[in-house]
C-alpha cells in the first residue's frame, strides 16, 4: 500500500486518534515559516502520530509517490535518535519526468553524473540539465536534501533497506501532512575511519554543511575539509549520497 492510500485510510480515522490543532492563525499550517524545533506543536503533533499509528519501511512508496506530484517536502527536524521529515499531501503537483526522476535517483545512489551520461549514452551536460530539472520539478534545488529523503530514492532503487523506517499521516486543520522518520546513522561501523571523521562522517549524512560542522566542532571549515577528502577516498565514495549509500550497506541505520 502506498502512502497516499495511507492517506485515504486517514480520512477514516476514528475520533479516538485526533491530534489537537496547531496554534497558527487565519492561514494554514503549511503557509506559516517551517520549524525546526521538536517541540513546536507541529512536530508534536507529527511524532505523536508515528507512536499512534506508524507504518514500518515505507521509504520507496514515499519516493514513488513524491515523483508522482502527491507528496511535496516541507521541512524537518531532529531527536536524539532519529532524523524527521514532513511532506504536505495531496498537492496536485505534476508529477516528474520519468526519465528525469530515473536520472536523480541514481545522483542520489551516488553515482557520478559522468557515469550516469555514459550509461545513457548521452552528454554530461544533458544528465545535469535533468538532474537539475527533476530538482526544480520537486522543489528541491535550493535547499540540502534531508537524509529521509535521500534513503527513500535509495530504497526505491533497491539499494538502502532501511527496515525501521516509518511514516506516518496526520491531519492539521483539514490538511494532511506525512512524517517519514529515520534512525541517525551508527558511523562506528565505519571501523576504517578515525574517531573524529566517524563524527564528521555521521554529521554530513545527517545533512550539516561543512560551516556547521566546523561550528559544533569548534574548528575550522578548512579542517572540515580536510576530513571530507580524507573519509571519501578512505571510503571510495565521491560525496554526500555515497556516504550514504555507503552507510546503508553497512547497516548504521538499524
Amino acid at each position: 500500500m502506498s502512502s497516499v492510500n495511507q492517506v485515504a485510510l486517514a480520512k477514516n480515522y476514528s475520533t479516538s486518534w485526533a491530534p489537537p490543532l496547531l496554534p497558527w492563525g487565519p492561514v494554514g499550517p503549511f503557509d506559516a515559516p517551517p520549524p525546526r524545533d521538536p517541540d513546536d506543536a507541529l512536530w508534536r503533533t507529527a511524532l505523536s502520530a508515528v507512536d499512534a499509528n506508524a507504518r514500518e519501511n515505507a521509504l520507496a512508496a514515499v519516493w514513488e509517490d513524491l515523483v508522482r506530484g502527491q507528496l511535496r517536502v516541507w521541512c524537518g527536524t531532529m531527536t536524539r535518535d532519529r532524523v524527521h521529515l514532513i511532506a504536505h499531501v495531496n498537492r496536485d503537483h505534476p508529477s516528474v519526468n520519468r526519465n528525469d526522476a530515473s536520472i536523480l535517483v541514481r545522483v542520489l545512489c551516488g553515482d557520478p553524473q559522468k557515469v550516469i551520461a555514459s550509461d545513457l549514452g548521452i552528454a554530461t551536460s544533458t544528465a545535469s540539465g535533468r538532474y537539475l530539472r527533476a530538482l526544480h520539478q520537486l522543489d528541491l534545488a535550493r535547499r540540502t536534501l534531508s537524509l529521509p529523503l535521500v534513503l527513500a530514492a535509495q530504497s526505491s532503487a533497491g539499494i538502502a533497506r532501511v527496515p525501521s523506517a516509518q511514516s506516518a499521516v496526520f491531519k492539521q486543520r483539514g490538511q494532511l501532512a506525512l512524517i517519514v522518520t529515520v534512525p541517525r546513522p551508527t558511523t562506528a561501523r565505519m571501523t576504517t575511519l578515525t574517531r573524529a571523521e566517524q563524527q564528521v562522517a555521521q554529521c554530513l549524512i545527517e545533512g550539516d554543511s561543512r560551516e556547521q560542522i566546523a561550528r559544533k566542532r569548534r574548528t575550522s571549515a578548512h579542517t572540515v575539509a580536510r576530513q571530507f577528502s580524507s573519509i571519501f577516498t578512505t571510503l571510495r565514495v565521491g560525496g554526500r549520497y555515497g556516504l550514504i549509500r555507503h552507510a546503508a550497506e553497512l547497516l548504521c541505520f538499524q
